[in-house]
């Protein structure tokens, strides 16, 4: 049996282990059938290594489930940012590392066979000159060292130093890569920033924290790039209701963040139905770019003249729009503010006042079944409640009679 390693091989496994597990939570070790047991225990002891401090494990009927418990305010860089640091390697690559390092440490630019015979003479390691090439040729393409031509050989030596780096805004300017670290998409890349000047962000915190979302960069950055160059994609898409796994073409055109989960969805053009349709990021997996679409600035058009009529991510199930109508009792002496508020996060609805502390909402959308969060929170002041699709409606009614015979009702087991 081969030993523990804590490296990733593949970040996939490591995203669907660390989504499942310990993000959507409180599962056990015999509820993940998809992957032998072995496998999961390897998988969790690696999530464990990197978020150690925020483990958080009891005891169920039916088993140890394990999930994250931390405390947002009180973190100041994301914990997953360990998983991309990790990285695969041999003895041999370990030694060279340093041995290049080394080598090349305030000196001019070396060549291959030069590298070999230093290394051979000052450290006592025979190397194939091959395995130096390729590991120069790597580090070229990282950034670490650059290249310049002596007829018909190549030498190397390292990158300087950016000019900013000792100027006399890098200072601020590290302040700003602190803030974008934590806040925005790929903030692995400012992380390994302050990792290089060996400083950390000790500035910020956030309320509202998503380090989940640093699991969905790799496939962020492929759909971006096909957005950029105007291509297709296709992908598997792995649905977290019925755990089914599709294969899926679209045309990528925009990504949309929910302010109030923090959850990222993929918004597509449908050529096949004609239809636009949204996919949550991290139910996506291998994306693959595709062919150039020449009418991608006509979609583009096309998506911003529908997304007014859109009140969350759904674009419905039909091209006829849903109308709600609600009807409320606000006192205008001591509530204007709710008032206010039916402007504000209405979303492009009318208000109007009907007579005296009374006034009706109307908004016309794709989906009037997002809304329901939305109106449910004004439970209490509804007078009246119509919709054009009768489910909808129906829908907040059943909620409703439910929680008046939980709290009111001569069965429930309350009374107001």
């Amino acid at each position: 049996m081969s030993d523990f390693q804590e490296l990733i091989k593949s970040f996939d496994r490591i995203r669907d282990y660390a989504r499942q597990f310990f993000l959507y939570g409180f599962k056990v070790r015999g509820e993940f059938a998809e992957k032998s047991t072995r496998t999961y225990d390897n998988e969790r002891r690696r999530i464990e290594n990197y978020l150690a401090p925020y483990i958080h494990s009891s005891r169920a009927p039916k088993g140890r489930q394990v999930s994250i418990r931390m405390d947002t305010g009180r973190i100041r860089s994301n914990p997953l940012y360990a998983a991309w640091k990790s990285k695969s390697f041999t003895d041999r690559d370990l030694l060279l590392h340093f041995f290049l390092l080394d080598l090349m440490a305030g000196k001019e630019a070396m060549t291959v066979p030069a590298l070999c015979d230093q290394i051979a003479a000052r450290y006592g390691e025979v190397m194939d000159p091959q395995v130096i090439r390729l590991k120069c040729r790597e580090y070229e393409r990282l950034g670490l060292l650059c290249s310049q031509r002596e007829g018909r050989t190549v030498a190397y030596r390292l990158t300087p130093p950016l000019s900013l780096e000792s100027g006399s805004l890098c200072g601020q300017l590290l302040c700003a890569v602190k803030f974008c670290s934590e806040a925005a998409p790929f903030g692995v890349v400012g992380s390994t920033i302050l990792d290089r000047e060996y400083v950390s962000n000790d500035i910020f915190s956030w309320k509202h924290y998503f380090i989940v979302h640093t699991l969905e960069d790799e496939v962020l950055l492929t759909i971006l790039a096909a957005m950029r160059e105007k291509r297709f994609i296709s992908f598997e898409n792995h649905s977290s209701r019925s755990g089914r796994h599709t294969t899926v073409c679209g045309l990528p055109l925009k990504i949309f963040v929910s302010v109030q989960t923090g959850r990222r969805y993929l918004c597509l053009y449908f050529a096949d139905r004609r239809r636009f349709g949204c996919l949550r990021l991290d139910c996506i997996f291998a994306p693959q770019p595709l062919e150039i679409c020449p009418q991608y600035d006509q979609y583009q058009n096309k998506l911003a003249r529908n997304l007014p009529h859109c009140w969350g991510v759904s674009f419905g199930g039909h091209s006829r729009m849903e109308t709600l109508c609600m009807k409320l009792y606000i006192d205008e002496s001591s509530e204007a503010h709710i008032i206010e508020r039916l402007k504000r996060e209405g979303r492009g609805g009318q208000v109007e006042k009907v007579r005296e502390n009374v006034f009706l909402y109307t908004g016309s959308f794709f989906d009037a079944n997002e809304m329901l969060p939305w109106v449910k929170s004004f439970t209490g002041r509804i007078l009246d409640l119509q919709c054009s699709n009768k489910a909808v409606a129906a829908k907040v009614t059943a909620d409703w009679e439910a929680m008046y015979q939980m709290y009111g009702g001569k069965d429930g087991y309350g009374s107001v």
